[in-house]
């Protein structure tokens, strides 16, 4: 992941979030790269493996990734984020608010769904905010 064009605009510490693998918030399934230091164009080329999905569980269960500058002495600053998934609104037959993935973030997931041995290579604009996106 590359975050391109970020709206730093002096050398900051990055953290890329992969939050969870939602509707699972738990902490125990919470991922967190390295904080990338002093730059202004942070990349990270890391692997996390969650265990137990089933192939039924993928259309029921959305990633969501958020970047953040981490500050030393204060609160992170919230840059962004996405979620990859179908985008059905459903998540095993309820409505959620956060199954909200369109456009590229939902070929994306059906990309990785498809070829699940394979690294999908994408550009994806952060959400300014991870609210429900109104379609």
């Amino acid at each position: 992941l590359h975050a391109a064009h970020s709206r730093a605009t002096k050398s900051s510490n990055f953290l890329l979030s992969f939050r969870y693998l939602l509707p699972d918030n738990n902490k125990s399934t919470k991922h967190k790269t390295a904080v990338v230091r002093r730059t202004v164009n942070p990349q990270w080329n890391h692997t996390f493996t969650y265990c137990g999905l089933q192939d039924g569980d993928l259309n029921n269960i959305c990633l969501e990734l958020t970047v953040w500058d981490k500050e030393a002495l204060s609160s992170n600053v919230f840059l962004g984020g996405v979620r990859l998934g179908a985008g059905t609104g459903k998540s095993y037959g309820n409505e959620v608010d956060w199954m909200d993935s369109y456009g590229e973030e939902q070929q994306v997931w059906q990309r990785m769904i498809e070829n699940p041995e394979v690294p999908q290579e994408c550009t994806l604009m952060l959400r300014s905010s991870m609210r429900k996106r109104n379609t």
